[in-house]
């Protein structure tokens, strides 16, 4: 499941989960294509829906996994897995809306290795 938010300088952000691991993506609206750069971080399996909070300049991602809660921050284009767990006593929540996009792409996977060519035949003379 994806979840995204619209920030108010018309970035989109965008979050979902592979397996163990929580993607984040911060996708540009531009007027001809889009932009997002992706990045990933091992939480362990989602156990609900993440929660996404606003403190001060910074967007806080609250997952919860594995039996504890992670925490990502976001702060500009920079975004950092936690250590410890932020104050959120005065953190306004945002709302997340479920979406369709993923953030970012999955990497692809590899090409098959290409059959070694028959050798030529000789050439009659």
């Amino acid at each position: 499941m994806s979840y995204t938010y619209k920030m108010e300088n018309g970035q989109r952000l965008l979050v979902d989960q592979d397996g163990s691991q929580t993607r984040l993506a911060l996708s540009h609206d531009g007027s001809s294509q889009q932009q997002s750069q992706a990045t990933t971080f091992g939480t362990g399996a989602w156990s609900g829906p993440p929660k996404l909070f606003q403190v001060q300049s910074d967007l806080i991602l609250r997952v919860e996994a594995d039996g504890s809660a992670r925490f990502i921050r976001v702060r500009g284009e920079d975004m950092q897995l936690l250590d410890q767990e932020p104050d959120l006593a005065q953190a306004e929540p945002l709302n997340l809306e479920k979406s369709d996009q993923p953030a970012g792409m999955k990497p692809m996977k590899p090409m098959e290795p290409m059959k070694p060519m028959e050798p030529m035949k000789p050439m009659n003379s």
